[in-house]
């Protein structure tokens, strides 16, 4: 059709329902407000006159709205000619936000719904980005003659409220699809409801023949679906319920029959290009002043750093706090307030960091003896991470350490924790022993995917993974290789932030035995022993060999030690340890053991530095100084 009379043919149509003419017409004679809760504590006689008034009233307030609306149709008619010779322009969509006079006299009799629902009008400067495959499908369903049920299925802010709300908009129009034309869209609330109350609003919805009801979260409302059967078969009455993936696993596959009523509707997130969007027609209607790169890096770091939530919900945020600066928005304000949320260095990095990152492998070699090749990776790994130059599709960095007890290895991974991430919980520790069996697989990956979301940037520690079983390593090997692990709801959580360290004590006595063996001739033993597979061992950024502590190195520990007792000593009881070369031979001489490592260092002071301390306070000494021979 000639776009001039495509337009005026949408006008007239417009202005039919812009009074709500055919809806008026059906509720002619009924009452304009609900003189049902108005007269409530009235007497009978009260209530009557009420409600003759009521309905009077209402039949001339719809008769007035009618009649405006005839004349208003009747005059878009008389302009065709204008349309037919002038190339006039109106957006389609325009009118359909313009949404129409007198709507909420055009909904029957809805008094329990009214009480228990609200109606869901979207804002016309509401754009929906994304979302085309899912309207389309909405569209469908609500246009059948028969289950005009719609299932939304998609996680906190995916945007399955925005697009109800959407709906509720194109409800006010007489120019959208017939499922949704002229309809009012109510959220109903189930919660505290009771029954008599619950099937009173679906009769009425039925009764009133365009109602399109929204229950949220169904999933919570399982003793429900039987009383809702009845009504989702009917064909005056469109029902649309919500839930997220893990709950339509959870909750609605266990009801079968329910489920097939819905036309289930998957939400997913918004891509980067409609998130883009969505926040700049956002900021526009805020009215905030935000530079574009600003925009596009509250997107970027969104999908970098944030990922217990779903877009455009967490760029929206982003852009609320934003909002509080009262000022125009730089690139700089975005990077500021994502780091304070996500506890993520970002941007360029000032001068106190620059010395802790060049100092990082000199501190940590004060502390870790005798493991230099394992304090050099670590050390470089996380200054690629915070230069922003590791690979944003792995972890920042993935170790296996292999060796005895004792050596370092757990001991490592704390101090790296203390050293850069600056606390000592940003360590999250698995015992695999704990997930020796198939059964513990779930349990794993619900707990893994938990702590990492809650603290992305970590250094996530699994302490003996040869104790773990074969399905949980397998499993580890999609968080080694593409960054991250997916979760039985389908969600996904991220370890592109995280740096990996995983621990071993296979392969010890062969490390005692040669502690100069070749590293790649150990793990060739380990591969044919079915201890790794050679998929795996591959995934790691490096395997670390941590050897046998000598005399030397085990004297070093012992300083480190006392000295680290010595200030806990002073801080918490005022007593001065002297530590003089006689005690540090002596503690060292009695905790060497090749086969333990450090370990048994530290039973060493107990026995002859911690119980001597204890009997000088036991004597009844407070502060002064002591010296043990």
């Amino acid at each position: 059709m000639y776009s001039g009379l495509q337009l005026w043919k949408n006008l007239v149509i417009y202005a039919f329902n812009a009074f709500s003419i055919p809806l008026l017409l059906n509720t002619l004679f009924s009452p304009w407000k609900n003189d049902r809760d108005a007269g409530e504590n009235a007497g009978l006689l009260e209530k009557f006159v009420f409600a003759i008034f009521s309905r009077v009233l209402g039949l001339v307030v719809r008769m007035i709205l009618i009649i405006l609306g005839l004349i208003f149709t009747f005059l878009v008619i008389l302009t065709f000619p204008v349309f037919f010779f002038i190339p006039i322009k109106i957006n389609q969509e325009y009118l359909q936000n313009l949404g129409s006079f007198g709507s909420s006299l055009s909904h029957g009799d809805t008094w329990s719904l009214n009480i228990h629902g609200r109606n869901i009008v979207g804002s016309s400067r509401q754009k929906i980005y994304g979302k085309e495959k899912a309207l389309r499908m909405i569209e469908r369903g609500l246009s059948k003659q028969s289950n005009r049920n719609i299932l939304l299925v998609g996680d906190t802010g995916s945007g399955k409220s925005t697009l109800i709300s959407h709906l509720g908009r194109l409800g006010q129009s007489g120019l959208s699809f017939s499922g949704i034309r002229n309809h009012r869209v109510v959220e109903l609330s189930v919660e505290g409801i009771s029954l008599e109350d619950f099937e009173r609003c679906l009769t009425e919805g039925v009764n009133a023949g365009n109602v399109i009801i929204v229950i949220e979260n169904i999933h919570n409302y399982e003793s429900s679906y039987e009383k809702l059967m009845p009504y989702l078969e009917t064909s005056t009455l469109g029902i649309i319920v919500t839930t997220d993936s893990l709950n339509h696993d959870k909750v609605l596959k266990n009801h079968p029959e329910f489920l097939s009523k819905f036309e289930k509707i998957d939400i997913e997130g918004t891509n980067q290009e409609d998130t883009i969007s969505i926040i700049q027609n956002e900021a526009y209607a805020l009215s905030i002043s935000i530079e574009d790169e600003a925009i596009l890096e509250i997107v970027r770091l969104a999908d970098r750093l944030i990922h217990n939530q779903s877009e455009p919900l967490k760029s929206l945020l982003i852009l609320e706090e934003l909002q509080t600066l009262g000022r125009t928005v730089t690139v700089f304000d975005v990077q500021q307030i994502i780091s304070d949320k996500t506890n993520i260095p970002i941007g360029e990095i000032n001068a106190d960091e620059r010395e802790v990152l060049r100092g990082l492998e000199v501190s940590m070699r004060k502390k870790i003896i005798g493991q230099d090749e394992a304090v050099n990776d670590v050390s470089e790994a996380l200054i690629r991470l915070r230069t922003g130059i590791s690979d944003h599709s792995k972890p920042a960095g993935s170790f296996l350490f292999l060796g005895p007890t004792g050596v370092g290895k757990t001991y490592t991974a704390k101090i790296l924790a203390e050293s850069y991430f600056g606390r000592k919980n940003a360590m999250i520790r698995f015992d695999m022993s704990e997930f020796s069996l198939p059964e513990s697989v779930t349990h794993f990956t619900e707990r893994l995917a938990v702590s990492i979301e809650e603290a992305p940037l970590s250094l996530v520690f699994f302490d003996e993974l040869e104790k773990s079983n074969v399905l949980i390593r397998n499993l580890l090997l999609q968080v080694l290789d593409e960054g991250r692990i997916t979760r039985n709801s389908g969600r996904e959580a991220s370890f592109k932030n995280a740096i990996i360290i995983a621990t071993s004590n296979a392969g010890s006595k062969d490390i005692i035995l040669n502690p100069d063996i070749e590293k790649k001739n150990l793990i060739n033993q380990l591969i044919s022993q079915n201890i790794f597979a050679p998929e795996f061992l591959n995934r790691f950024n490096s395997v670390i060999l941590f050897k046998p502590l000598k005399v030397a190195e085990v004297r070093k520990v012992t300083m480190i030690m006392l000295n680290e007792f010595k200030e806990r000593l002073f801080a918490d009881k005022k007593i001065n340890l002297e530590i003089t070369e006689a005690l540090i031979d002596k503690v060292a001489l009695a905790g060497f053991d090749p086969d333990f490592g450090a370990r048994p260092v530290k039973r060493a002071m107990e026995e002859i530095v911690e119980n001597k301390v204890a009997e000088y306070i036991m004597a009844g000494n407070s502060g002064g100084s002591i010296k043990i021979v």
